[in-house]
């Protein structure tokens, strides 16, 4: 068997592996195929004998162990073999004292989605049937790679396209050493017309409006309002008339096809680029483009693209994608009759990243690709100066998305927490019996928090997850994600030193979430805004990073938008949030010399059915070591004076702050609230008290 301009088959092992792959080389020869072997074939120049092995190689066979996975020639030579397009095709010889050894880190995300050959059994017998598998594998495949006989223009975007494929996987957010192929984790995000978006939040701003006109016309039914509000949270998050992906630009009546993309931090849009340009590349998407170009705005610094030098599309992409070599006229000019002729497609991610901090020299570069090119543009919603008639939002999950993205979850990684699929049930039993959790998981970031969580070793060995810890550990998790972009390190720090760090961020929200709960608003107004900052210290620039959280979505009713984040009203992006923010809030009061204030605050709205889960977050809050110092004057105040005189909404309440106590939170008044409860259970199975029942159940 020959290959085309002298390619050669490369074997890259560890040398502990050497006897084995000794043993398939000579199997190979002997098959007439054209073989590198560093032991035939390595000059003493040992980096430039590599480099050469890869480049000429027709097909790059890796000898999986874990000496291999640790050596960093063998991984320098694979992963140029990945950067240049080569096959790879993976072998396992395994670990001799660990049977189940897989490969993982960089050896694991570049052999990820290969089937691999089987040599971990080093009997010559099998060494040499599984030496014959890899020869069919090696006739199987074309000899040349598939860019070699393409005119130069083509070739190189065929290069491009490519790069794209093999960019085919989503890591995980808690650890990104995990990853998945990007046809098994990637559910299809909601996409829908902005201005639908919009009526929807306008829906919620009426909610609003509508209970303080009940309030001064008492009519008004707490329980009744608080249902309509999270159904009204429910429509912007889970019933979604979806926008297929492929029909986006069918609302695009000028001949320069513009669409705006907005969505909300950890919704989904860089991962929504990758999954597009992907598709494309396999030509199952947009096939009118000749080229999509995928351009990270967060890149454009100044320091890749030195000022004193006017930039062009072209070097956008030799910047990006070609940096290590110069295109040739001929490809040049290729380029520029397609972008003359709009079969170009510039996917632009990350505006909001980008928008503040232009640098001067890519201003007329970037205004000519957004206004003369076709392109798609990502933003956070913020208002964006240039007119796009087709804006999009990305809105998360839609119910069903939810079921299925925990389903694929645990599916990929039932073998490494020896999972069942009982798990599976459990969370999403959990997640539809709690209207606040299922709220938030139409989030997808908060979704993958919520599996990671619920796969954590600490879970697994408890039954305890309450409401307040779950919220906690989403929010730590969001301040880690925060801090990373701060590039702060943060991977060895307790949690409470990672809320010290974000200190300044978490005080506003809390003070934000807080106030709008005393003022009966949803809607955050810019007096509110103020208010917050002028109390807690906040200054602008660090309320520009905090609107980067993603725990706030902003609105703007207003004809004209502005870029102001100040002069728009914001709400948390779900009640629940809004709600476990305040009630630390109302916990960091009762930690200072105001606390009386926050007692008061407990008197006089203990039974108010708008706070309730203030209270029930407030109470799940005790059990931290932080708050410990607030257990006796909380619970002195729910249980004190004034008391609601019939009991039920007492016991009520009662029931919902003590089952978010975690067992074992000792404080004075726990023997007479258990006292208490029981009491009224028990009345509750003597009598035929329904309605008492259904309050108390």
């Amino acid at each position: 068997m020959m290959f085309a301009d002298g390619k050669r088959v490369m074997l890259s092992y560890n040398h502990k592996s050497k006897s084995i792959v000794k043993l398939v080389y000579n199997t190979l020869l002997a098959e007439n195929i054209p073989v590198w072997f560093d032991e035939k074939d390595m000059d003493d120049n040992i980096y430039d004998s590599m480099g050469e092995a890869v480049e000429n190689a027709s097909a790059i066979c890796c000898f999986m162990t874990p000496e291999y996975e640790n050596s960093t020639n063998c991984q320098l030579e694979l992963k140029r073999g990945q950067d240049l397009g080569k096959r790879i095709i993976a072998c396992m010889v395994g670990d001799k004292n660990d049977r189940k050894w897989k490969p993982s880190g960089w050896l694991g995300l570049i052999i990820a989605g290969l089937t691999y050959i089987n040599f971990r059994d080093d009997s010559d017998s099998n060494i040499r049937l599984r030496a014959g598998e890899l020869i069919d594998r090696i006739k199987k495949q074309p000899s040349t790679s598939a860019t070699e006989s393409l005119p130069q223009p083509v070739k190189l975007f065929e290069e491009i396209r490519q790069k794209y494929i093999r960019e085919n996987r989503i890591k995980r957010m808690v650890n990104e050493e995990k990853s998945f192929t990007i046809e098994q984790s990637y559910i299809n995000l909601a996409i829908v017309d902005a201005k639908d978006q919009q009526e929807k939040e306008k829906k919620l701003k009426e909610q609003d409006q509508k209970m303080k006109e009940r309030e001064k016309q008492k009519d008004f039914n707490l329980e009744r309002q608080h249902g309509e509000i999270i159904g009204t949270y429910e429509e912007i998050y889970g019933h979604k008339t979806s926008i297929d992906v492929k029909n986006i630009f069918q609302q695009c009546k000028d001949q320069i096809k513009k669409v705006l993309i907005l969505g909300r931090a950890g919704i989904g849009k860089s991962t929504f680029c990758q999954y597009v340009t992907y598709r494309w590349a396999k030509g199952e998407l947009w096939s009118e483009y000749e080229l999509l170009i995928l351009i990270r705005l967060r890149k454009l610094t100044s320091s890749r693209y030195p000022p004193g030098k006017k930039y062009s599309p072209i070097n956008l992409l030799e910047k990006e994608y070609f940096p290590c070599e110069d295109l040739s006229a001929e490809q040049i000019q290729h380029f520029k009759e397609l972008c003359k002729n709009h079969q170009v497609l510039w996917i632009l991610d990350g505006y909001d990243e980008f928008a503040q901090n232009i640098p001067e020299q890519l201003e007329d570069v970037f205004k000519h690709v957004r206004e003369a090119q076709h392109n798609i543009l990502t933003s956070r919603p913020y208002a964006i100066k240039s007119s796009y008639d087709v804006k999009l939002e990305i809105t998360g999950f839609t119910n069903d998305n939810i079921v299925k993205y925990v389903e694929q979850f645990f599916d990929q990684i039932t073998k490494e927490i020896n999972n069942d699929s009982s798990e599976t049930q459990k969370l999403l039993r959990l997640l539809k019996s709690n209207s606040s959790i299922w709220g938030v998981a139409h989030i997808p970031v908060n979704l993958e928090l919520i599996c990671s969580l619920w796969c954590n070793n600490y879970w697994t060995k408890t039954t305890v997850l309450t409401i307040t810890v779950l919220y906690d550990n989403i929010i730590e998790c969001q301040c880690r994600r925060y801090l990373t972009r701060q590039n702060i390190k943060h991977e060895h720090l307790r949690k409470q030193t990672v809320y010290d760090k974000c200190n300044t961020e978490l005080q506003f929200l809390e003070y934000l979430a807080f106030k709008g709960m005393e003022c009966d608003t949803i809607m955050l107004t810019p007096a509110i805004f103020i208010e917050a900052q002028n109390d807690t210290g906040c200054s602008d620039d660090d309320l520009a990073q905090i609107l980067k959280m993603g725990i706030l979505k902003s609105y703007d009713d207003k004809a004209i938008g502005t870029q102001n984040q100040t002069e728009k009203q914001h709400y948390f992006v779900h009640l629940s949030f809004q709600e476990h923010f305040a009630a630390r809030h109302l916990q960091r009061i009762l930690r200072s010399t105001d606390k009386v204030k926050a007692i008061n605050f407990i008197n006089n709205n203990k039974y108010n059915q708008r706070f309730h889960f203030v209270f029930v977050f407030a109470s799940g809050l005790l059990a931290q070591s932080h708050y410990k110092s607030c257990i006796e004057p909380f619970w002195s105040a729910v249980q004190g004076e004034p008391i609601d005189l019939v009991g039920v909404k007492h016991i009520e309440l009662t029931i919902a702050c003590f089952d978010e106590l975690i067992n074992g939170t000792m404080f004075p008044q726990r023997p007479q609230l258990i006292k208490s409860i029981t009491h009224w259970l028990e009345y509750c199975a003597l009598h035929n008290a329904k309605a008492l029942k259904t309050n108390i159940a």
